[in-house]
């Protein structure tokens, strides 16, 4: 397990989340509804509690499925509320510039990263020996 791999990991992950955060906020402030509240405590969770999880040995398995399930949890509600508003036909241009495919792909690059993160993380296990006793 090299030591400097997880932390950079782990700071990417911190960074995308954040990167994520502030794009949410600059498409849908809290001010302008309260509809829009429901990611920003999904989004403080990854930032603070995750990165908190991923770094532990102990505690990394659970880090990596809370990941994915605030991945899951965002993917679901932008789709949903996107189809709720939707107004225009959907198009190629639509699709690039105006539809929450930005941050799905951004959601979806913290997977990868805490899964290597699992990978170096995680203790290892001795495996068990199978086949006849010499």
């Amino acid at each position: 397990m090299s030591i400097r791999s997880v932390k950079l990991l782990l700071a990417i992950h911190i960074g995308i989340s954040i990167g994520g955060m502030i794009i949410h906020m600059n498409l849908h402030p809290a001010t302008e509804s309260l509809y829009f509240f429901w990611a920003s405590p999904v989004n403080v969770f990854s930032v603070i509690v995750i990165p908190v999880l991923l770094a532990r040995p102990s505690t990394v398995g659970w880090g990596f499925m809370l990941n994915a399930g605030t991945i899951l949890i965002g993917t679901v509600g932008m789709s949903y509320f996107t189809l709720l508003t939707l107004e225009s036909p959907v198009t190629a241009q639509w699709l690039f510039t105006e539809s929450p495919l930005k941050g799905i792909v951004v959601l979806w690059a913290k997977l990868p990263i805490a899964w290597m993160v699992l990978v170096r993380v995680r203790p290892q296990i001795s495996r068990p020996v199978r086949g006849c006793p010499e």
